[in-house]
């Protein structure tokens, strides 16, 4: 099944397409040729074995605002949220309305690191969702405090679900 993303790749917007049949991966960047990638954690945080087109590569992620910088082989790139004409985007790239978050891709839920009642900062991590064997962090796009969590660890979720409700800071809820 293939899915679009909208991307700002070193500062430029660009379509990615990732296409995952079976155990094939392939990821096209804009006009790009496909690459068959098949990618796995090493054990080390934000550091990935891969193999792109028969050939073995290491990558590593750090998280660089609300986007990322990726090293592959020493070859350096951003990565981050396309602006999508001035809409409000998510830690990576999921639209939501204020006192939701929605899940940005389809996966399993590895990791909730919230439970009701707690409060956050934005930016900070909320839950993990694991999909094509890479983790990815959801996180709070403002300050708050959680109001109800609808996922939980090893549960799958489809993309745009609503994962998780708080009260933002700074607004009132009616209750």
């Amino acid at each position: 099944m293939a899915t679009r993303h909208r991307l700002l790749l070193d500062g430029e917007e660009r379509t990615v397409v990732v296409d995952e049949a079976g155990d094939q991966v392939t990821v096209t960047v804009g006009e790009g040729e496909p690459l068959s990638i098949d990618v796995t954690t090493s054990g080390i945080p934000g550091t990935f074995s891969l193999v792109i087109d028969g050939q073995p590569a290491q990558a590593y992620v750090t998280r660089r605002g609300q986007g990322f910088e990726v090293t592959v082989d020493g070859r350096r790139f951003l990565v981050g949220p396309a602006t999508g004409g001035g809409r409000q985007r998510g830690g990576i790239g999921g639209k939501d309305r204020l006192g939701e978050v929605t899940a940005p891709l389809a996966g399993v839920v590895v990791d909730v690191r919230v439970a009701v009642g707690d409060r956050f900062s934005a930016g900070q991590t909320l839950l993990v969702i694991e999909a094509m064997k890479m983790q990815n962090e959801i996180q709070a796009p403002h300050d708050g405090t959680v109001k109800a969590i609808h996922c939980e660890r090893g549960g799958r979720v489809e993309q745009g679900a609503l994962v998780l409700e708080y009260d933002a800071d700074g607004t009132e809820t009616a209750s």
